[in-house]
C-alpha cells in the first residue's frame, strides 16, 4: 500500500503536465489520400507560402525545429531558394527537387473572409499544412490547423502551428523512424 500513496502525487503531476503541454497547441485535422497511409517521410523542406518574408522565415525555422526534435531532417525554403534570388514557382519547384527532401511541407494562412470561415469560426484564421510528396509531385495528407488562441506573437504562434503540425505528422504515421 505505501507504494501507491507515494505514486499518487507523482500521477497527478504527471497528468497535470501532460493535460497542461495539450491545452497550448492548437488542434490539426488530417486529410490522407490513401496513398498516404503507406507512406513514411524522414527528410522534410517546410516552405512557409507568405508574402511576408519575416513571417515566412519564422514558420519555417519553428516548424524545423519541431521535426529536428522528433529525429527528422528538415530545411527551411528560405535556405535554398534565398529572397535575394528570382522567386517564383519554377524556382521552388526547382529548389524542393534538388533540396534532398522526401516532402514539402507547405504552410499556408486560410482566408478568415471565406464563408465557412465566417460562420464556423468567427472569421478567424487558421492553417492549412499540404504535404507534398517530391519525387511524385502529389499532394499526400493536408493538416489544418485552428488559430493558436494563446499565442500572442508571431513566435509563440508559427511555434504553436509548427507543434500541432509535427504531431498530426506523427498521429497520421508519417514520419519515418531515422
Amino acid at each position: 500500500m505505501p507504494v501507491f500513496r507515494s505514486a499518487g502525487p507523482a500521477l497527478l503531476i504527471v497528468f497535470a503536465l501532460l493535460s497542461a503541454g495539450c491545452a497550448s497547441v492548437p488542434t490539426a485535422d488530417r486529410y490522407l489520400t490513401a496513398g498516404a497511409r503507406h507512406k513514411t517521410y524522414d527528410g522534410f523542406l517546410a516552405y512557409g507560402a507568405f508574402k511576408d518574408l519575416v513571417v515566412e522565415g519564422r514558420f519555417e525555422n519553428a516548424l524545423c525545429a519541431r521535426l529536428k526534435q522528433a529525429g527528422q531532417a528538415c530545411v527551411p525554403m528560405l535556405a535554398i531558394a534565398t529572397p535575394t534570388s528570382c522567386q517564383d514557382s519554377a524556382t521552388r519547384q526547382r529548389a524542393m527537387r534538388t533540396s534532398g527532401a522526401q516532402a514539402a511541407l507547405v504552410i499556408e494562412l486560410i482566408d478568415p473572409n471565406t464563408a465557412s470561415r465566417q460562420l464556423l469560426a468567427n472569421g478567424a484564421p487558421a492553417f492549412r499544412v499540404s504535404v507534398v510528396d517530391i519525387k511524385a509531385q502529389t499532394i499526400m495528407a493536408r493538416l489544418a490547423i485552428e488559430n493558436p488562441q494563446d499565442a500572442d506573437d508571431l513566435e509563440a504562434r508559427a511555434d504553436a502551428v509548427a507543434a500541432a503540425t509535427t504531431r498530426a505528422l506523427v498521429d497520421a504515421g508519417l514520419l519515418q523512424p531515422r
